[in-house]
């Protein structure tokens, strides 16, 4: 429709379409030039004689007219009472959660979210903080779902360090208090956003670190918070891959004589006391429950009943690659010291599996999935903080890493299996 506030001679536009925004301060318009569509933000009638908001205009045009980024609104010009923006064609966040939840998967949050961070870091790379970052302030493109950050009304620069304006529900305690703002206030507002987003409890941790009242308790940049939302969660795996390899080797070695044709399931047994008493430490596992999966008939001719029995002895060969200097091999009372610790972080780890009810918490199956590998995750950091337990969980060639191999292992074939047949 037409409006009323611009008449023919006035109007450099071919249309003129308003739009209903909800705006407190500025009427929107949908605006046709040179043949391209393009969105109008001009102060309502009672407002455009007001030198206050017109600076407010100004300042959100110079503001955002110097950024460019996909991932953000393109200012192009100012006029006296109004700005000219890139046109999106598309929906707000509050929109879409209301209208289509499901939209909300892991991969497509995901996207969602590295978007988002992405813009809110072009803005702190040039000294601008939005202070208004909601969902209603998110756009999501209609062709691909592409983020696109609108309203930098009340954002803060070096230049016009006065904001007007803030959303209460998602502004920090320092800007209701009209304190200090640096750019952990937009990280306040980016945990407020997750809680809005479908399945948020999966990122029940972030937000409550985000959202803390004090700045210093929250996360101190957005590297900071990406890190915690998508921690590279691989890395450690190609570092202890030679390692593996190693550790591989050496199984043959030990057990290459011990073959058992039995077709019956794998179970873990239990670990003979007298055989912990001997000099070298003994490469069973804690027992856990066996989790039966169909094998072809030619695998069930193959498949060993159990492990192979703990060799005794080693040959000259293995014990002379032992008896090298720089390899250290652990006492007694050490290694039972680490076995202990082991099987404390194993049961911790598998604790949330073991537990069926922990499945009904979540709404999906990734959202459990993540929330173990996460689990798994920590505990890995926590190992490698550890001054004394990490150099044992990392010890390559050693005769503790057949045990630690073995708890390895064990988690990863858990982890496999519950990602393919849940509880």
């Amino acid at each position: 429709m037409e409006s009323s506030q611009f008449s023919d001679g006035q109007s450099p536009f071919e249309s003129i379409e308003q739009i209903d925004a909800h705006g407190a301060t500025c009427d929107s318009f949908r605006v046709k030039l040179y043949g391209k569509l393009h969105f109008l933000k001009r102060l309502k009638p009672a407002f455009t004689g007001d030198i206050r908001y017109q600076e407010a205009l100004r300042k959100e045009f110079e503001a955002g007219y110097r950024l460019e980024h996909p991932n953000l609104v393109r200012y192009i010009s100012l006029t006296d009472d109004g700005i000219l923006m890139e046109y999106i064609d598309g929906e707000t966040l509050s929109r879409r959660i209301a209208a289509h939840p499901e939209y909300f998967t892991k991969q497509n949050t995901d996207k969602f979210l590295h978007q988002l961070l992405d813009a809110v870091v072009c803005l702190h790379s040039h000294q601008v903080l939005h202070l208004d970052l909601k969902p209603d302030n998110v756009l999501l493109t209609r062709i691909n779902s592409d983020v696109k950050l609108i309203d930098l009304g009340c954002c803060y620069t070096d230049t016009f360090a006065d904001t007007q304006g803030r959303t209460n529900a998602y502004a920090a305690p320092e800007q209701l208090s009209g304190g200090s703002v640096d750019e952990r206030t937009d990280i306040y507002a980016i945990g407020k956003i997750l809680e809005r987003l479908p399945h948020h409890d999966i990122y029940n941790k972030v937000i409550g670190k985000c959202t803390a009242q004090l700045l210093e308790n929250r996360y101190q940049n957005i590297a900071d918070l990406r890190e915690a939302l998508f921690p590279k969660r691989k890395s450690w795996q190609w570092a202890l891959l030679p390692l593996f390899l190693v550790m591989s080797f050496l199984g043959y070695l030990l057990f290459a004589n011990h073959e058992s044709p039995s077709s019956e399931p794998m179970e873990s047994p239990v670990v003979n006391k007298s055989v912990q008493e001997q000099s070298l430490p003994p490469t069973q596992s804690v027992p856990y429950a066996t989790v039966k999966k169909s094998k072809s008939t030619k695998e069930q001719q193959t498949a060993p009943s159990a492990l192979p029995p703990i060799k005794k002895e080693l040959s000259e060969e293995e014990q002379a690659f032992l008896d090298q200097p720089h390899l250290r091999v652990v006492g007694t009372d050490e290694f039972s010291r680490y076995k202990q610790q082991l099987a404390e972080y194993y049961r911790e780890a598998n604790a949330f599996l073991n537990d069926s009810a922990n499945y009904r918490k979540y709404p999906s199956r990734q959202a459990y999935l993540r929330r173990y590998q996460d689990i798994v995750y920590e505990i890995l950091q926590r190992i490698k903080a550890d001054d004394w337990f990490y150099p044992l969980y990392n010890s390559p060639m050693n005769p503790i890493s057949s045990y630690t191999r073995e708890y390895k292992d064990d988690l990863e074939h858990r982890s496999f299996v519950n990602s393919n047949q849940l509880p």
